[in-house]
């Protein structure tokens, strides 16, 4: 017994360290690639990436309505989408790029910026002059670049954080078509980007408020899973049944065999379907949910900063965004709500010693922020703790977040608005 023991142990041992070198790869394939995607994407980026920022300046006498934005929003959907192939995506590095809507207010001027990839910069001036013909677009240079870039320091001093969705991505937010109603003259309307401009431009010289949402557009795989997990979501919240998978013929056969035939038994009609049985509310839900999951969709990070020199900063100031998030709420649907894991706060500790460390942890968590903003870059990677700080949105919820206001919804003096236009959009290629 001792002897095949030892036998065994033997021979074992001998087979493990000939091939133990096959066991590693498996382990760490994930990380492999991951550094390896890293490595090639950031070489891409260095290459071939040409950021350009654009400024979109309206127009006083601009009337439209927020569905022109929706236009907008699809039309960039389409511009941008350029998935790479595999021999792009994991040699050459290439990314499906995104865009960044920016909406920054310095020192009490508003203004709308839109960053993205370079070569798309004729298709992206072409879906923002489809719908807003009078519009000026000026190429100008990244507004984070304009500050010091050792932000914390003893001049200047930051506030920020990320947002996340409470619920799951196909239960919508509320948008523009719950604020709107038919028959409206425009002094009646409300726009919920008003109260949001009202507060930025109290913003006093010395101060910035940056606000950052990074929108991804979503190609035909992920749709589709979205989609399908919208309807799994559908049915559950409409109460539905779930079907009866057959049982395979093999099985039929072998129970048939052993026990002999059982007759089927009849399933129990209800008399009301289970869709009778929902609140108003929660029909309402189901609307929504079908609606959102029904249009183009981007994978969207949102991002906020709160900047100022330190002897003007006022530090309660960063509530006029959460003021303005609140306003997408519903209890029945979604909400975005602050992800307090990227708060550059640092709460004390139980552990008393821990606490002599809360300044440094809370400049090292600024510093982070800042340059994560200032790269557009994500909070956290899927392989080091996911990534929930982005989100999907769809292109209404983008265009109700992110839209250019009228000046007769939204008269705010600090909105760079343009008088009128002197020149027609340039002719550009279809």
């Amino acid at each position: 017994m001792d002897l095949t023991l030892a036998f065994v142990l033997d021979y074992s041992w001998r087979i493990f360290a000939t091939w133990w070198w096959l066991v590693p790869p498996f382990l760490l394939q994930n990380a492999f690639i991951y550094f390896w995607l890293f490595w090639r994407v950031e070489l891409w980026f260095q290459r071939v990436y040409r950021p350009v920022t654009i400024e979109v300046k309206l127009p006083r006498e601009m009337l439209k309505p927020l569905k022109a934005m929706e236009i907008v929003m699809t039309s960039l959907h389409g511009a941008i989408y350029n998935p790479p192939d595999w021999w792009e995506a994991y040699v050459d590095g290439q990314p499906q790029t995104g865009l960044s809507f920016d909406l920054v207010s310095i020192g009490g001027q508003i203004h709308f910026y839109i960053r993205f990839h370079g070569d798309y910069q004729d298709q992206v001036e072409a879906a923002i002059w489809g719908q807003y013909p009078q519009a000026e677009l000026t190429e100008v240079p990244d507004y984070t670049k304009l500050v010091p870039m050792d932000i914390p320091n003893k001049e200047w001093d930051l506030f920020g954080w990320d947002y996340r969705l409470d619920k799951a991505n196909q239960m919508p937010i509320k948008t523009y078509e719950m604020f709107e109603h038919p028959g409206e003259k425009d002094e009646e309307k409300v726009d919920p980007l008003g109260s949001l401009l009202e507060g930025l431009a109290k913003i006093k010289p010395g101060e910035q408020l940056w606000i950052q949402m990074r929108a991804t557009p979503q190609g035909e795989h992920n749709a589709e899973k979205f989609f399908k997990e919208g309807e799994a979501l559908r049915d559950k919240m409409a109460r539905r049944p779930e079907k009866a998978k057959a049982k395979p013929i093999l099985r039929e056969i072998i129970e048939f065999m052993m026990f002999g035939a059982t007759p089927p038994q009849e399933e129990k009609k209800e008399t009301f379907p289970p869709e009778m049985r929902l609140t108003p509310g929660e029909r309402d839900s189901l609307v929504e949910l079908e609606r959102k999951i029904s249009k183009p969709i981007f994978m969207v990070g949102i991002r906020t900063i709160y900047l100022g020199k330190r002897d003007v900063w006022f530090k309660p100031n960063f509530r006029l965004v959460f003021n303005y998030f609140n306003n997408f709420t519903s209890p029945d649907m979604n909400s975005i709500v602050l992800w307090s894991d990227t708060l550059t706060r640092v709460k004390k500790s139980a552990f008393v010693p821990l606490n002599w460390l809360q300044p440094r942890r809370a400049y090292l968590k600024s510093r982070k922020l800042f340059r994560f903003y200032r790269e557009r870059l994500n909070y956290k990677s899927p392989l080091f703790g996911g990534d929930k700080g982005r989100f999907i949105l769809n292109v209404e919820e983008m265009a109700t977040l992110y839209h250019f206001p009228s000046f007769v919804v939204s008269p705010v003096p600090g909105v760079n608005r343009v008088d009128s236009k002197t020149t027609v959009p340039p002719e550009l290629p279809v």
